[in-house]
C-alpha cells in the first residue's frame, strides 16, 4: 500500500507539472522623469516649439515591464550626469507607450493612437528613440538600449545637425573613444576570412575598441547555458570593425571589416549579423538579455523565418508555446 501511495503521488505531481502554466518574470516597471514635457501629443506643435527653443524633439517610446527601458532611464535620464544634462539643455522629450491608447495628432488631418503610431513607425524594440526636426522629419532613430557614453555621442550628432552631412555610423566612427575595450579571444570564434565558404548558420560579430557592451557579451551572455546551447548551431566569426584586413563577405565580394561595417551602417558595437542559407536573416544591434538573445539565435538557425513573416510574429508565438509548456521566462539578465 505504501509503495502504491508513493506511485500515485508521483503520477499526480507529474500531471500537475505538465498542466502548470509558465510565467514571465524579470520585467521592470518604470516611470519617466518628471522633467519630460507634459504634451498633448500634438507632434506638429511639439516639434515647432522645440525648434523655436533651438532644440530637437525626442520621442521616447517604451513598453510596460521593459527591462531595457528601465536600465536606460536609470542610467541616462534620471541621474544627474553629462548625458542627462545634455538632454535637458538641447531636447524636448515626450513619452509614448507603444501599446497605449492616447490620441496622437500628427497634423490637422491625421490622428492616431499611441499603438497605431508605433505600428506606423515600425517600432519593434523598446526603448526606441526618435529625433525630430522642426518639420517633423525623423532625422535619427535609435532602436534599443544605449549606454550613457554611446547615447551622448548620438545626442551630439543630432544637436549638431551632423545628420545633414553624414550617416550616424560615419560620425560615431570619427568621435568615439576607441580605447575603451580591448578585443579578447574566445574559443567560440572561428578564424575564417571567407564568409561565403560557411554552410552552417553564421553569426558575424563586429567589435572595436569603442565597445561598451562587449564585456557583457563575453562575460554574461555567452556564458548563459541557454545561449550556449543555441550557439552550437552556428559558426561564429568575430571581426574588428576598425580593421582594413581583407576578407570576403557572404556574397563573395572582397571587402574589409571596416568597409563592411560602414556599408551596412552598423553604428552599434557589438553588432551581430545572423545568416542562414547564405542570407542575412536578423541582426542584433542593441543590448539583449539572455532570453531575447537566445530566441533570436533560434529564430534564424531553426529557419523560423520560413514559417513567420517577422521575428516579432515568431516571438509572440514562441512565448505562448513556452508558457503553455510551463516554462518560466526570465526577461532579466
Amino acid at each position: 500500500m505504501k509503495k502504491l501511495l508513493i506511485l500515485l503521488i508521483s503520477i499526480l505531481l507529474s500531471v500537475t507539472s505538465l498542466n502548470a502554466e509558465g510565467k514571465i518574470i524579470g520585467g521592470a516597471n518604470h516611470s519617466v522623469p518628471s522633467w519630460f514635457k507634459l504634451s498633448f501629443l500634438d507632434i506638429t506643435e511639439d516639434a515647432r516649439e522645440a525648434q523655436n527653443n533651438n532644440k530637437h524633439l525626442m520621442i521616447f517610446l517604451d513598453l510596460d515591464g521593459c527591462p531595457y527601458c528601465d536600465k536606460m532611464l536609470k542610467e541616462s535620464f534620471f541621474p544627474k550626469n553629462r548625458t542627462s544634462d545634455f538632454i535637458k539643455a538641447h531636447f524636448d522629450v515626450i513619452n509614448i507607450r507603444i501599446t497605449g491608447e492616447k490620441e496622437i495628432t500628427w497634423d490637422k488631418n491625421t490622428s492616431m493612437s499611441e499603438k497605431e503610431f508605433a505600428q506606423k513607425t515600425k517600432i519593434y524594440f523598446t526603448p526606441t528613440i526618435l529625433f525630430l526636426d522642426g518639420n517633423k522629419n525623423i532625422v535619427t532613430r535609435v532602436d534599443g538600449y544605449r549606454s550613457p557614453k554611446n547615447f551622448l555621442n548620438i545626442l551630439k550628432y543630432v544637436n549638431g545637425k551632423y545628420y545633414k552631412k553624414m550617416q550616424i555610423d560615419e560620425y560615431l566612427n570619427r568621435v568615439k573613444n576607441k580605447n575603451l575595450y580591448k578585443l579578447k579571444p574566445n574559443k567560440l570564434f572561428s578564424n575564417i576570412n571567407n564568409l561565403s565558404s560557411v554552410s552552417t548558420p553564421l553569426a558575424v560579430i563586429f567589435e572595436d575598441g569603442s565597445c561598451t557592451q562587449c564585456d557583457y557579451l563575453h562575460n554574461v551572455t555567452f556564458k548563459n547555458k541557454d545561449v550556449k546551447k543555441e550557439l552550437k548551431a552556428y559558426t561564429i566569426v568575430r571581426l574588428d570593425a576598425s580593421s582594413d584586413k581583407p576578407i570576403i563577405d557572404m556574397s563573395g565580394k572582397k571587402t574589409t571589416p571596416k568597409k563592411m561595417a560602414l556599408d551596412m551602417n552598423l553604428s552599434y558595437r557589438p553588432t551581430i549579423l545572423l545568416y542562414n542559407e547564405k542570407k542575412l536573416r536578423l541582426s542584433i544591434d542593441a543590448l539583449l538579455y539572455s532570453y531575447h538573445f537566445k530566441e533570436r539565435l533560434r529564430y534564424v538557425s531553426g529557419k523560423n523565418y520560413k514559417k513567420y513573416d517577422s521575428y516579432r510574429q515568431y516571438s509572440r508565438a514562441r512565448k505562448k508555446e513556452l508558457l503553455k509548456e510551463g516554462v518560466i521566462i526570465d526577461l532579466s539578465n
